[in-house]
Order: C-alpha cells, then structure tokens, then sequence
C-alpha cells in the first residue's frame, strides 16, 4: 500500500485526496474496485468522517470515483474516463471580445458529443490555484489532452515544457489569407487608397504574434502587386479606445484619407465606427469599412458591415477533430491545427 504521511502544509483533506489519487492511478485500487467506507477511511487515516467526505469530493470533481447511492464508492473505470482540459490564460468574461465565449460555449456543446468530458481552468496567469489544479491533474494522469486559450505569456511557457501529454491552441488563425482576401475584395471593388489595421498591437510580446503580423503584411502586399493601388499596413491596438483615438488621429490629420479600411479586429472597429460617426462621415460614401468579426460577435453599425468572419463552431471542431486524432495515436506535446480562413460575408459598407 502505498504509504500515507499528513503534512502541515495543506488541508488534510486535499492530503487524503491526493493519498487516494495516487492509489488509484498506480492501479492498487482498480477501475471499478469498490472504497471502503466513509466510516472505515476515517478510522484508516485518523480522520473525521467529514474530512474523508471532503476528500471524496475532490475525486469526484477528478472523475477519479464515482459515488452510487445505497451501493457505495466505486473507482471509476478509465476507459470512461476522457477529460480535455480547456485552459484560459485570462478569464474569457472579462475580454472585449466575445470570441472566448463563444469558444467556451461550443468546447462546452461539442466535447460531449465526442464522448470528452471537459474540465475548464481560468485564470492561469492570475490564479496560482489554476496553475497548481492544472499541474496536479497532469500528474495523475486524469486528463487525456489540454487545449489553450487566450494564451498568456505564463501559459505559453508552461505549455512548452509539457512534452508527456498532447495540447494545442484553441484556434490557428490564417493571417496571410484572411487579409488577402479581404484586399483582394475591396480592390474588385474598386478602391485604391486602402488602409489596414493590423490585428496585433505592437506591445504584445509574443514572437509568434510579431510573425502574425508580418504575414498580415504580405498578404496585403501580395494582393495589391501589379494593381497600381496604394497601400499602408499598421498596428494600432486592440481595443475601443484605440480604434477610437486612432480614427480621430487619421481623421484631423492633413493627410489623404484612404477610401477603404480593412480593420482585422472586431472590438477595434467598434471604436473606428464612433470616430467616423462623431466626425459625420458616411460609410461606405465617404469610406468604406471591411471589419473582422467573430460570429456572433455583431455590433451597432450605421450599415450592415462587410466582414471577414470566423465561426467558433468551425473552429471547435477542427480543433477537436486534431485533439482527438492525436490522442487516438498517442501522440504527446504541441498538436498543430488546420489553418482557419475567414470567410467573407458582404454587407453594405463597401458599396455593395
């Protein structure tokens, strides 16, 4: 049996649980074996039957045991047992963009009918807790695979070094095509004077997300080559009040205003769209806007917005169908995902 020493530097009814955990894990208590007693786990560790209550409900939590009514405690059995974790560097309710919602929604909707049980995580950067919960359930071997998201600087690195246990990020995003497809449009359009806003602001200090501009970039020079159109590519932020103070710069400036904007950011364009409507202008008769935006993500515009759009739906499964494959091979660290291409939707704001 494996040896059980209380410490007194954390509950002892988490003790217990992590005593029991690791009993199970290492298979001296098998799938389906039933527990002793409340009252005989009590006696074993010294303990109130509260306290060994207490204990049984953070395996429960786990998915480690399963408690029946009038039968008892049982193990439960690991082929049964199919936990992803999905893991939030910052608490998706808190973001100005509704994207990781929405993702919550669908992971929530599409894990169970893919016969996963998930087990969410939020806050890694800012809740020790999350960190420690996440670390433990690695350890014992009860999560199949993690998927990020809104990944944090903390979470990046604590993803890298996980090597024994498959995880991916929620979404991979095609900067490359997307903005290319948006340029591409608003050239078939007509407009030739055309601005675009970068979907990554310079602060974030993420290589990967300095690459991601860098191929926003091509994709719009690659687009406008040989059509004789001007082109200008910035980053300018990722929230309201930077579209908003950006615009206002742009527009009380001396320079040529373009004829279009693509903005790669839906809350960016929320603030842009207050800019244009305090300085009268009329969209798309004075300029047109193409806007990113995430389904379901809509908000007030004088006009329907034309937009490149990511559905959360396509993008789940896709991250699912990855996850699941890799799982299934019994592949372990980074799992790459299939490029997601926003689809463009037209609305009225580029003169259709």
């Amino acid at each position: 049996m494996i040896a059980f020493k209380a410490e007194t530097s954390a509950p002892l009814q988490r003790q217990i649980a992590e005593h029991l955990a690791s009993r199970i894990i290492s298979g001296e208590l098998p799938d389906q074996s039933r527990l002793p007693s409340t009252r005989e786990l009590a006696q074993f560790y010294g303990v109130t039957p509260v306290t060994v209550h207490k204990s049984l409900q953070h395996l429960v939590r786990r998915q480690l045991i399963e408690r029946q009514p009038r039968l008892g405690t049982f193990v439960r059995s690991r082929d049964r047992v199919n936990v992803i974790a999905l893991v939030f560097g910052k608490n998706p309710f808190l973001d100005q963009s509704h994207l990781y919602s929405h993702l919550l929604d669908q992971f929530q909707k599409q894990a169970p009918e893919r016969n996963f049980n998930l087990k969410v995580y939020f806050d890694f950067d800012e809740c020790s807790r999350t960190k420690f919960d996440l670390q433990q359930d690695i350890l014992s071997g009860e999560l199949k695979g993690i998927v990020a998201a809104n990944r944090t600087p903390g979470l990046s690195e604590f993803l890298a070094k996980q090597s024994e246990i498959a995880w991916s990020e929620s979404i991979r995003f095609d900067y490359y095509q997307s903005v290319r497809r948006g340029v591409e449009y608003l050239l078939g359009r007509g407009y030739r004077n055309l601005l675009v806003v970068s979907m990554l602001p310079e602060e974030l200090p993420y290589p990967d997300f300095r690459e991601h501009f860098d191929n926003e970039r091509r994709g719009a020079e690659d687009a406008v080559k040989g059509s004789g159109a001007t082109l200008s590519v910035v980053r300018w932020g990722q929230k309201e009040i930077d579209g908003y103070e950006k615009c206002k710069q742009l527009l009380s400036g001396k320079q040529q205003l373009p004829d279009a904007i693509l903005v790669n950011h839906d809350v960016f364009t929320r603030g842009l769209l207050m800019a244009l409507l305090e300085y009268g202008l009329k969209i798309p008769r004075d300029i047109a806007i193409l806007s990113h935006m995430n389904y379901g993500c809509e908000f007030a515009s004088p006009v329907e917005l034309t937009r490149l759009e990511v559905r959360a739906a396509d993008v789940v499964s896709g991250c699912l169908d990855s996850l699941t494959g890799a799982i299934a091979r019994h592949e372990a660290g980074h799992i790459a995902l299939p490029d997601t291409i926003a689809r463009l939707v037209p609305g009225k704001s580029c003169g259709e």
